[in-house]
């Protein structure tokens, strides 16, 4: 339906510098803050000449994040809705609101929660729904979206809000990559709260942390660069609540301080010091957890950390779950060449690889790169979206991931490393690039990722066919 407005359109807008949060994207757009949705169909009929998109709380790396012309601040669209409906419970939320207030309403209110989480809660949930924020042992938040609002054109060009509540508009939507039209609201569904049961384990091998992953669902494990050993996160759903006793404080208190800060302030310092600072951390570090000794905690707790203290950047892959433990063999192996040790690339690749180009490339770059975080891989259940991606197939995903903690401008060896793993994890293993990482692969590669982006695409003119909502992202990388 299209709407009319006489509303500010956000009081006028302002011309602002952006910046995201790993400070690898910086831009000026005009920035609105609409206060309801009459203001944003308003600022859509201003501004329909030129690129709009929405931004939250900018914690993208590549630049699907990046507003050319216009940028939407929907903080003001905040509510929070919890209710019953055919004997499951839904919260509708406002598209800008963070999901640490969504869990801090629902926990204050009701004895439900969000029924998974990614890693940080400062995420807006309509950024973590556009870009398919996962956790591990389920699929992301976007597979829980029931419903969903948005502001966009009509047939004839005018602003219009749509409501989809099914078939492959919803699905669409629930992974929209921005690019369907501003989101105003969106209906998920809740879960009665529950705790989790979590142990630190080690291993020596990556097959036995998938057997983990198959007995403990919720389990994610990280390989450690130049010692490869694996910690696993042995984790189990339990139903309920508790209070918070003195040993569940004491494992808050030590994974803040001790993961989260302690440990990366000594990465940080060992980055300086240089390569060998760096393998004597990463080797040690699987020796530094507190292993085999059993929390239990509220999941809010347990499942997430405070991964934004520290500025960074992160490109994640996904590759099927029959390929994984094949994907972190060339994975270990290319991260020792780039460091520079006596290593190889496992021989059922090499062949595919040097047809390629991808092993001379690899060969000519060893001793350049000395990697300074663990992976961590993580499981995603199949998805009901049509580009998110762990959608269109029966066969669960792992992602893993390259990070760097690096300032951004010395980045640039990095940006190789990932150019060729993306590359190689692409031709051997199909992988899949998280929308809101580090992409730099292309819209060809892109399209043999998902067989539902062409349906995607129609979707995404019927809304949007003057381009409003792309920018030089969705360009690259959908066509």
């Amino acid at each position: 339906m299209s709407l009319t407005s006489a509303g500010s359109g956000g009081q006028g807008g302002d011309e602002r510098a952006l910046v995201n949060f790993g400070g690898n994207r910086r831009w000026v757009a005009r920035r609105y803050r609409p206060r309801d949705e009459h203001e944003v169909l308003e600022i859509l009929g201003r501004h329909r000449s030129q690129r709009v998109r929405a931004v939250g709380s900018l914690h993208s790396w590549s630049d699907i994040v990046v507003a050319p012309d216009v940028a939407l601040d929907m903080s003001a669209f905040d509510e929070v809705e919890h209710y019953a409906k055919d004997g499951r419970t839904f919260a509708r939320v406002g598209a800008g609101c963070r999901l640490q207030d969504i869990l801090d309403r629902l926990h204050a209110t009701t004895g439900s929660t969000l029924p998974t989480l990614g890693v940080i809660k400062r995420q807006t949930i309509s950024g973590a729904v556009s870009t398919a924020t996962h956790g591990s042992g389920r699929p992301g938040i976007s597979h829980y979206i029931s419903s969903v609002r948005i502001a966009a054109y009509d047939h004839a060009g005018e602003p219009a809000v749509f409501e989809y509540r099914g078939g492959d508009e919803l699905k669409s939507a629930r992974c929209a990559l921005g690019c369907l039209g501003i989101l105003l609201a969106l209906e998920i569904e809740t879960v009665p709260k529950y705790r989790i049961a979590e142990t630190v384990r080690r291993f020596e091998r990556v097959e036995d942390a998938l057997q983990l992953c198959q007995e403990h669902p919720l389990t994610q494990f990280a390989l450690v660069p130049h010692g490869w050993k694996i910690i696993a996160w042995e984790r189990d759903a339990l139903p309920g609540t508790g209070a918070a006793g003195l040993k569940t404080r004491f494992f808050r208190a030590f994974n803040f301080l001790g993961v989260d800060v302690l440990s990366h302030l000594l990465l940080k310092a060992s980055i300086l010091l240089g390569g060998p600072a760096v393998r004597g951390l990463l080797k040690a570090l699987p020796y530094l957890l507190l292993a085999n000794q059993q929390r239990i905690d509220d999941a809010e707790h347990v499942l997430t950390m405070r991964h934004d203290l520290f500025r960074h950047e992160e490109m994640e892959m996904f590759v099927p779950e029959s390929s994984v433990a094949a994907a972190a063999a060339v994975a270990r192996s290319a991260l020792a060449i780039y460091a520079g040790d006596a290593a190889s690339v496992p021989p059922e690749f090499e062949a595919k690889l040097r047809a390629l180009g991808l092993y001379d490339e690899l060969a000519a770059a060893r001793g350049t790169y000395v990697h300074h975080y663990p992976m961590l891989f993580r499981r995603v259940l199949p998805e009901d979206t049509l580009i998110s991606m762990a959608s269109g197939s029966n066969e669960p995903w792992f992602s893993f991931s390259l990070f760097s903690f690096e300032a951004p401008e010395k980045r640039g060896t990095y940006y190789g490393v990932c150019d060729w793993f993306a590359r190689a994890m692409h031709a051997l293993f199909a992988a899949r690039l998280h929308w809101g990482k580090h992409y730099p692969l292309g819209a060809a590669e892109t399209a043999q990722m998902y067989p539902a982006l062409e349906r995607f695409r129609q979707i995404r003119r019927a809304t949007d066919p003057a381009g409003v909502f792309r920018n030089d992202f969705i360009d690259r990388v959908i066509g």
